[in-house]
């Protein structure tokens, strides 16, 4: 299969940047920044695309779209491609005569070397090509045989990839604003469409992704999405997205989306015969965002631990989702021991003998009471009032079990049980 490469020169390539870095990805993942542009692989696109001229036309209105001014150099060798683009004409498709009427400034030679050939009335390609070759290797030493390869298009330099992307973008306009849930989704499905094809092809995976939904009201409402696993898996991605943007709905029609995907590794799984039965990460990511719609974001997540006394000393980290660690980590910590709070708590008659609490009853159980730590108040917060109101005991009951009791206004309740 023939070799075909574009390279692409502008004046400023900081400030265009990343419109040609746009444009080289409709053709190539192969592509290559170089000091005034860019260089890419377009091989193989004769069925996509069509012949070198159709590449050159749609490179050169891909650059108009993205309102880029740069010359366009095609050529079967990236040394020739990059000598075409610097030679100062909008568009050259190699030829036998375009190539020979380059001039000698875009080669690397010396200026010395330049002047002595331009006294000799050699300015161009094709006149240097008129020399003897053995006759330039004498004169100007072997180094010069690397400019006659370069002029014979038999040049060694290979394109080397030097993008290193952390994520990509998708933007679309949509011709009217859009109120609908099915309507975003249909748009955001083409949008991830190209985002995951673009992502695989960089063998990567993503487990973040930002949605802008530009307003008709001309703000912006934003969304950023995390997956506790890299997945690529569209439909996936389309009912967290659609979950979460009902959640929280933009205040005004739609008039525009823009979506970013970030890379990550793929995620690794054990597939087969002896892989252990568990649930998919897909759906308990899903399950988890159902919970939010139905009864709150703040009311689903996991408890993360707070270093406190407390009635109920921990909070739900609502962006959060166990990590598949957990098991691990309690086989190397020390044991630890759970509490379940009793709802509401049940009321129990006490009985004090030299002020210690010997006996305990209630409608579940009754019991001497054999171990018994306290008293503690039920907050650390000392400065509020509702930390001295009440006070609490872990209690140890025979044949029943540990609880913990509370006395608050003159009255005793069981508050929970240790497991």
């Amino acid at each position: 299969m023939p070799k075909l490469f574009v390279c692409i020169t502008v004046d400023d390539v900081s400030a265009a940047r990343h419109s040609l870095l746009a444009v080289a990805r409709e053709f190539s993942f192969a592509i290559e920044v170089i000091e005034d542009g860019v260089v890419f692989d377009a091989s193989g696109l004769e069925r996509l695309v069509g012949s070198p001229e159709r590449v050159a036309r749609r490179v050169k209105d891909l650059l108009k779209a993205n309102e880029v001014n740069g010359s366009i150099g095609i050529a079967d060798t990236t040394d020739a491609a990059m000598l075409l683009s610097r030679g100062g004409r909008n568009t050259t498709v190699n030829s036998s005569e375009h190539f020979a009427s380059l001039s000698l400034d875009g080669l690397d030679i010396e200026r010395d070397t330049l002047n002595v050939l331009g006294d000799l009335g050699v300015r161009n390609i094709g006149e240097l090509l008129a020399i003897p070759r053995d006759e330039l290797s004498r004169r100007y030493g072997r180094d010069f045989d690397r400019v006659i390869k370069r002029i014979e298009q038999r040049g060694e330099r290979l394109l080397t990839p030097n993008i290193r992307e952390s994520r990509v973008s998708w933007s679309f306009d949509l011709d009217q604003a859009i109120e609908d849930f099915e309507q975003l989704i249909f748009v955001l499905n083409h949008g991830l469409e190209q985002l995951f094809a673009r992502v695989a092809n960089y063998g990567k995976s993503s487990d973040h992704i930002d949605i802008s939904l530009r307003l008709e009201n001309r703000k912006w409402h934003r969304h950023e999405i995390k997956a506790s696993f890299p997945t690529l898996d569209r439909s996936f991605w389309l009912k967290l997205i659609n979950l979460r943007v009902s959640l929280e709905p933009p205040e005004a029609a739609i008039s525009s989306v823009e979506v970013t995907t970030h890379f990550t590794k793929p995620r690794t799984d054990q597939r087969g015969l002896y892989a252990v039965s568990r649930p998919e990460p897909e759906s308990l990511l899903l399950t988890a965002g159902k919970l939010k719609k139905l009864v709150g974001q703040s009311d689903v997540g996991v408890p993360v631990l707070l270093n406190e006394r407390l009635a109920r000393p921990f909070r739900l980290d609502a962006d959060a989702l166990p990590v598949g660690k957990e098991r691990q980590a309690e086989r190397t910590s020390r044991p630890v021991i759970a509490f379940q709070y009793f709802q509401p708590p049940r009321r129990a008659e006490v009985e004090l003998r030299h002020r210690k609490i010997v006996h305990v009853r209630t409608r579940e159980f009754s019991g001497s009471v054999i171990e018994c730590g306290g008293v503690w108040r039920a907050a650390s917060k000392w400065w509020t009032a509702d930390g001295w109101r009440t006070q609490e005991w872990d209690i140890e009951v025979e044949n029943a079990g540990v609880y913990r009791l509370a006395l608050t206004n003159g009255e005793w309740f069981i508050v929970g049980e240790y497991d």
